[in-house]
Parts: structure tokens; C-alpha cells; sequence
């Protein structure tokens, strides 16, 4: 087993503070509901810098990851899934810049920040859903992940069933008079099971060389 690489550490550290951010929001702001209300929401309380800074560290950890698995990985397949987590990046990184328009504003026309944050998250679902996809796929042939193989083919599964469930909540807010249901619940979970399959992509590049 070779030690961490500069870009894995990135990654990791990048999960880390992504998720320390997330859950010291979640301590600040309780009125922002789990099952109902978007993350993106925090960005207007108490600590909302939190959370421009969470999608920068976890748009930031992927970059790296997409970086280091360009060193190690061949095929079309391979560029393929490393582009789109790249570009699952680079959505989030762009979402982090404009914030999203405060809570209870759904029905509202929203601004052009709002509209830009919007578009890059829907944008960024897509790309990380392909990504895992792909990826799981090639990297599930290389022996260097074959200690992670099997849980990444899982969270592979979960990511693709969060993502439908996600995109039925969002398509729900053209049958009801509010926010989509249960977004928030989907959006969190659809985030940190991908974020995880990230987490188990990162470890297996230190199974070799």
C-alpha cells in the first residue's frame, strides 16, 4: 500500500470539511428542516458562510480526485466518468458562488443568482449520477479497488435510486403549491451517498501505484 498522495489527501480533507460544515449548519440553523428545506438555504442564517464553503471544499476534494484518477486510469470509459466528476466540481464550485434565493421563495420569480445556483445543482446532480456510474464500472475491473469494489458498486446503486428519488421531488413542485416534497431529505441524501462512493473511489487509488 503506497501513503497518500497530495491529490488524495485533498480529497479526503476536502470530504472532511465538507461534511464538519454541513453538520455544524445543521447545529445553527434546526429551523432549516432535513425532510423539507434545501441546504442551500443556510447560506442566509447564522454561519451561512458554512455553506458557500462546504460546496467549495466538496467541488474542490472532486477536482483533485478527477485530477489524480487521470494518473492512474486509461480508456474511454475512464474519461468519460473523469470528466463528468470533474465537471460535477466545477457546478458546485459555481452554486457556491451564487447563493440561492431564501426559503419560501418557490412560487416566487427568482433571481438571476437563484436561477444560476439552481441550474448549477441540477447540473451537478447529472454529472456526479454518470460519474459514479462510469467510473464504477471501470475502476470495478482494476485490482488496485478491489478492497472497495463491492461497497462502491453499492453506493453506485444507492446514488442512481437517491437520484431518482431527487428528481421526482424536484418534478413534484409542478403538482403542488410549494417547495417540492421532501427535497431536502433526497437532496442530503443523494449528496452524501455520492460524497461516500467519492470517499471509496479516493481509498482504493492507495492500493497502488
Amino acid at each position: 500500500m503506497i501513503s497518500n498522495t497530495p491529490l488524495v489527501f485533498a480529497t479526503r480533507i476536502g470530504l472532511t470539511l465538507f461534511t464538519i460544515f454541513i453538520v455544524l449548519l445543521h447545529m445553527l440553523q434546526p429551523e432549516v428542516t432535513f425532510l423539507y428545506d434545501a441546504m442551500s438555504y443556510y447560506v442566509h442564517g447564522p454561519g451561512g458562510w458554512l455553506l458557500p464553503a462546504s460546496l467549495t471544499a466538496l467541488g474542490l476534494g472532486s477536482l483533485t480526485l478527477s485530477l489524480e484518477l487521470v494518473r492512474r486510469t486509461r480508456g474511454k470509459l475512464g474519461y468519460a466518468g473523469i470528466t463528468c466528476l470533474a465537471l460535477w466540481g466545477i457546478s458546485l464550485l459555481i452554486a457556491a458562488v451564487f447563493p440561492t434565493d431564501p426559503i419560501g421563495s418557490w412560487d416566487k420569480l427568482p433571481s438571476t443568482s437563484g436561477m444560476i445556483h439552481f441550474a448549477a445543482a441540477i447540473v451537478s446532480f447529472i454529472f456526479l449520477v454518470i460519474a459514479v456510474t462510469l467510473l464504477t464500472r471501470k475502476l470495478g475491473n482494476d485490482p488496485r479497488w478491489s478492497t472497495v469494489k463491492k461497497s462502491m458498486v453499492w453506493l453506485a446503486g444507492l446514488t442512481a435510486v437517491s437520484f431518482l428519488l431527487l428528481m421526482v421531488s424536484i418534478v413534484s413542485i409542478f403538482a403542488s403549491s410549494g417547495a417540492p416534497l421532501y427535497f431536502g431529505l433526497t437532496e442530503r441524501l443523494f449528496i452524501f451517498i455520492g460524497a461516500g462512493w467519492i470517499g471509496l473511489a479516493a481509498a482504493g487509488l492507495r492500493q497502488g501505484s
